[in-house]
């Protein structure tokens, strides 16, 4: 990395979360991603004030027009819902709606991490958002949007089945 980088990602790290995530260069706006994951992993505690911080962020970040950003603010996002409780789901509508349009047509590696992030919203208890989304992706005219679509509601629907059998069986 040249020193004019170094120096550009030395003074990004003063700015805010969303100028940092909104930058031009593409440089900023990964690595911001990836301290944003970095924070949101060290987050223990659900309740946690930064998380309400972070929350609205995502919107923007998942639909980043430069893949590898798109693929790190996924990143970001899945360990923000990791660290999330159902609070965040007052979030999940437009960020789901922002992966549908954006991530589900990508490369392989950012549709899984798509597919992980939906699966999340799902554990936080934000279905009816879920199925609102999956609905408005199996109809895209674009047939590589659809397939990991129904993939991920037929993931929804397994791991739902099999808590409920646990759940049922009591093991």
């Amino acid at each position: 990395m040249s020193a004019e980088d170094e120096k550009l990602l030395k003074e990004a790290k003063k700015l805010p979360w969303e100028d940092r995530l909104g930058h031009k260069n593409w440089k900023v706006r990964n690595e911001a991603n990836v301290d944003l994951a970095s924070v949101c992993d060290s987050i223990t505690d659900p309740k946690d004030s930064r998380l309400r911080d972070f929350g609205h962020l995502f919107r923007k970040t998942v639909a980043d027009s430069n893949a590898p950003v798109q693929e790190k603010a996924l990143d970001a996002l899945i360990a923000f819902l990791r660290a999330a409780d159902s609070d965040a789901g007052r979030y999940a509508k437009e960020v789901c709606d922002a992966i549908a349009a954006k991530c589900l047509t990508g490369r392989k590696n950012t549709v899984d991490k798509a597919q992980a992030a939906f699966l999340l919203w799902v554990e936080l208890e934000a279905v009816d958002v879920f199925l609102d989304t999956m609905e408005k992706a199996i109809k895209n005219k674009v047939a590589k949007a659809v397939v990991p679509a129904v993939d991920v509601m037929f993931q929804a629907l397994r791991s739902a089945f099999k808590s409920l059998l646990v759940f049922s069986t009591g093991s």
